[in-house]
């Protein structure tokens, strides 16, 4: 007798496979998922390129608008203004002397092709800005002025020797260059004199001045106790070609040497308000049309930004630049770009603290 008696057909059964109709469906769901799931990301990936692209051009444009509205609104500013004279005592005649950088003819703006700096993209604006600051504290004079060009400060701030600075009392000013700055103790004391300059710096030619009391190497007056003391400088912006490929905004510094501000800057416009304080702007003008530039009071700039990553649009963009044209009116004025990057347009006006 079997101690095993098992049902005849016990595992007969297989498991039965897919039919070839129900693998052509599963095939057919998988691929209409992973089509679906292909797009989803594609789109998600498209609209965090655009997003990053217009956020990162507004903050360009931002910073790029708030570094040259506040230069324009400083340009010009010479604190207390001499209403009788004012000597530039930098040496004209010295081979380190250049008129843009050390003439100061214009306090405040301008912009003759002269002036153009060689790094600047053909066809872009730019502009060139003089006047003073505090450098860093509030320098003032902790002594009358008695023996000629030496000068004793409360403080040296940030000055060294080589800088241009300005010293006025209201009726009179001098713009000279440091000669030498010595501190001893609380002591800060700088001098002036007529010796050649060196490295970008022209020295002073004191021997016009002979205010009384005092030999050939003073400046053009005496200065008493109190009188402050501001660094003078001479600044341009411009359009250049950045280190990383593109364009960004340059600044060309006192010493003539250029550094990058904000890259994507892909064009500036400039253009001139001539008028008074008394009657405001009476003309908007071009760089070339402007015959004194004492006689610019506001400045209205126009920049083009544009994102650093191309085909972030569909389509290539039309734009209307500079800011000021009437696109509307005149469709002509429109440009649409060459590629598919985003463009915006920025427009601000700001007036200068020009002393005349």
């Amino acid at each position: 007798m079997s101690g095993h008696n098992l049902a005849p057909n016990a595992f007969s059964k297989k498991q039965s496979g897919l039919s070839l109709i129900e693998l052509m469906i599963a095939l057919l769901l998988g691929s209409i998922l992973t089509v679906a799931l292909v797009q989803i990301f594609t789109s998600n990936s498209q609209s965090f390129r655009s997003n990053q692209s217009m956020a990162r051009s507004a903050e360009s444009g931002r910073i790029a608008v708030d570094i040259l509205a506040r230069a324009i609104r400083n340009a010009g500013f010479f604190g207390c203004y001499p209403i009788t004279s004012l000597t530039n005592n930098l040496d004209s005649s010295d081979e380190e002397y250049t008129a843009l950088l050390h003439g100061y003819s214009t306090f405040g703006v301008s912009a003759d092709n002269s002036e153009r700096p060689a790094g600047a993209v053909a066809g872009t604006g730019f502009f060139n800005v003089t006047g003073v600051r505090r450098p860093g504290d509030i320098v003032r004079l902790d002594a009358d002025m008695t023996n000629g060009s030496s000068i004793q400060l409360n403080t040296a701030g940030s000055l060294t020797a080589g800088d241009a600075v300005f010293i006025s009392n209201c009726e009179v000013g001098d713009l000279f260059e440091i000669s030498s700055l010595s501190v001893s103790g609380s002591n800060v004391t700088i001098t002036a004199d007529g010796d050649a300059g060196s490295n970008g710096h022209p020295g002073n030619d004191l021997s016009g001045n002979a205010p009384a009391g005092c030999g050939s190497q003073c400046l053009s007056a005496t200065y008493r106790r109190g009188t402050e003391l501001f660094q003078a400088y001479s600044e341009g912006y411009f359009i250049g070609n950045a280190a990383g490929g593109g364009l960004s905004l340059f600044m060309r510094q006192q010493d003539g040497s250029t550094i990058e501000l904000v890259n994507g800057v892909e064009d500036m416009e400039i253009r001139f308000g001539e008028g008074t304080a008394a009657n405001g702007v009476q003309n908007w003008l071009a760089a070339g049309a402007v015959s004194d530039w004492n006689s610019v009071i506001a400045v209205e700039v126009s920049l083009l930004v544009a994102s650093e990553d191309n085909n972030v649009r569909d389509s290539a963009q039309t734009y209307c630049f500079p800011g000021w044209e009437d696109c509307v009116a005149d469709t002509s004025k429109r440009t649409t770009a060459a590629d598919r990057r985003l463009y915006r347009v920025y427009n601000f006006t700001s007036a200068l603290r020009n002393p005349f």
